[in-house]
């Protein structure tokens, strides 16, 4: 699996908004995204979450969702999870488990896309 990047959760409020780099990212949880699902994911996806997002949701950017916004993002998620590939399902509902885990912490999630 050729993975392009990584999706990103603080393990705490307080490193909420760093970017995860070299040995901060053991201060983070994270989801590798596969080159496979990001196509994908981008198509799908893009456009409805834009509006959520801190930055372009776009390969070789950098984005992320404010805290405030991770229940919204899941919602999208898990709704377009419903009606994709099973390949993308799968990594969907990873995002999302993660994602509401972010929300658990009161923490945003950043996308690190290469």
């Amino acid at each position: 699996m050729t993975t392009i990047g990584h999706v990103f959760i603080p393990l705490d409020r307080a490193h909420d908004g760093i970017s995860p780099m070299g040995a901060d990212r053991s201060r983070f949880e994270s989801l590798p995204i596969p080159l496979a699902v990001w196509e994908a994911f981008e198509a799908r996806l893009s456009d409805r979450l834009s509006e959520l997002s801190e930055g372009v949701i776009d390969r070789n950017q950098e984005f992320r969702f404010e805290a405030a916004h991770v229940h919204a993002m899941i919602a999208v998620i898990e709704a377009e999870a419903l009606t994709v590939a099973p390949e993308l399902r799968d990594w969907l509902t990873s995002l999302a488990a993660l994602a509401r885990r972010a929300a658990d912490r009161h923490v945003g999630v950043a996308f690190v896309v290469s």
